[in-house]
């Protein structure tokens, strides 16, 4: 654990590099909160684990990690104006300035907590002495976290209500960590000692103020409400998930029973593994419930005008080469299945003149058929000209949407619609698009 722990930590560290690409105040701060977010409970984490662990290479990784927390803590409370307020974009002097302050705060700490000998365990309770290196990094984390502190008070004051009201979690969930840095610091300073029993009382204040701050970021979106997370990203996330949560449920269980004093047998043992590399696989394999999946990821992370723009070059490459309606609907049915994970589509082309023919359907997707056409004045047609949709399972029916189930109740249920959608150029509806799946997507029509 303490070559993960030291991993952990300088990742943490080397991510505020990225600092240098963020040009304007809010997003620095929002970029300082996510570290703040991921350094918490990596340091509870390590206070949990000295408390089990209660040697000399264990104490200094736990320094090391308090030195960096500290400085993350530093960098959040310099720009919390900077989230309610806009402000000149800080200088890419002073962002240099800060990291360069911050690498030779973080050698030197290094230096000295692997070279020159820190703490003494006796009677298992680790001491220091006046002057030595622990003793410097208690007095640094003491000055560090007053000033955090003193910060909060002044971003406190400057909020009116309505930001009060978004902001009171964070600013609770941060006076506690202060206060419980502070309160572990100066004992440390007091005393000389680091008493193993106060480890896990600071794992768990900290964690305490984590999710009072994490609530307070996701509960409000404080993270500069621009951050979203891609449906790429979800794609390739899936099953990385599923195998890390069936490995995390081995290991509690594992961990579980020899808390108890019980041993996996060996035939239980295997047949966990064997199954459950036997669900991933069939997951792997399974058509249906991979489109589920994303089915529900593209209902629920569409959200970036940038993926709209992925599915229209999607329907510009397969419009290539078509030179006829019926390559054209081709490539645009095969867009709309590729989207919406649905191979029930249906499609009706024509003009308010001459009403709308079925041009694709799941039975026949290139031919058409002539007795589901729909005339100019057909209840569905009329709706759809004064409504962008028209969905079946409507939460919130008015009278117009009414009448259509009415009149055209028979003809949904025949061809089993959820949803119909315009297709429309300029003013003027050139067609429809139908389909059946249990929810509306986000998608842009």
């Amino acid at each position: 654990m303490i070559p993960l722990f030291y991993t952990l930590n300088g990742l943490l560290l080397l991510s505020g590099l990225l600092g240098l690409r963020l040009h304007s105040g809010d997003r620095r701060f929002a970029f300082s909160l996510v570290q703040t977010l991921l350094g918490l409970p990596l340091l509870a984490g390590e206070y949990h684990y000295l408390a089990h662990h209660l040697e000399t290479r264990a104490i200094q990784v736990i320094l090391f990690s308090e030195i960096i927390f500290a400085l993350i803590w530093l960098s959040m409370a310099l720009r919390l104006r900077d989230a309610t307020v806009e402000t000149v974009g800080e200088s890419r002097r002073h962002v240099l300035i800060e990291i360069s302050v911050g690498a030779v705060v973080t050698a030197v700490a290094g230096y000295f907590l692997a070279y020159r000998p820190v703490i003494e365990i006796s009677d298992s309770i680790p001491a220091f002495h006046n002057y030595s290196p622990v003793y410097f990094s208690a007095v640094f984390i003491l000055a560090t976290v007053l000033y955090a502190f003193w910060r909060l008070e002044q971003f406190w004051r400057v909020l009116n209500s309505s930001q009060r009201w978004e902001y009171r979690f964070l600013v609770a969930g941060s006076c506690l960590v202060c206060g419980t840095l502070v309160w572990s610091a100066s004992y440390r300073l007091t005393y000389l000692v680091i008493i193993p029993r106060h480890l896990h009382l600071l794992s768990g204040l900290l964690l305490s103020g984590w999710i009072l701050m994490l609530y307070a970021v996701v509960r409000h979106q404080l993270l500069n409400r621009k951050i979203f997370v891609s449906r790429k990203v979800v794609y390739s996330f899936v099953v990385p998930s599923l195998l890390a949560a069936y490995l995390l449920g081995f290991g509690l269980l594992s961990l579980t029973m020899r808390t108890f004093g019980l041993e996996m047998s060996f035939v239980l043992k295997w047949l966990f593994v064997i199954l459950g590399v036997l669900a991933v696989g069939l997951f792997a394999s399974s058509g249906k419930i991979r489109s589920r999946v994303h089915f529900f990821i593209s209902t629920h992370f569409y959200v970036n005008k940038y993926e709209y723009r992925d599915e229209w070059l999607a329907l510009s490459q397969h419009l290539q080469g078509a030179l006829t309606e019926t390559d054209v609907v081709k490539a645009l049915r095969q867009v709309l299945a590729e989207s919406l994970y649905t191979t029930k589509i249906f499609i009706w082309l024509g003009d308010l003149s001459q009403g709308y023919r079925l041009v694709s359907s799941p039975e026949n997707p290139d031919e058409g058929s002539h007795e589901k056409s729909l005339s100019s004045d057909d209840p569905l047609i009329r709706f759809i000209l004064t409504h962008s949709y028209f969905h079946r399972q409507e939460k919130e029916p008015n009278p117009a949407w009414q009448q259509v189930v009415e009149k055209k109740e028979a003809f949904l249920s025949s061809l089993d619609l959820t949803l119909l959608a315009p297709l429309s150029i300029g003013n003027q509806l050139v067609g429809l698009f139908a389909f059946k799946f249990p929810c509306i997507p986000c998608i842009p029509w």
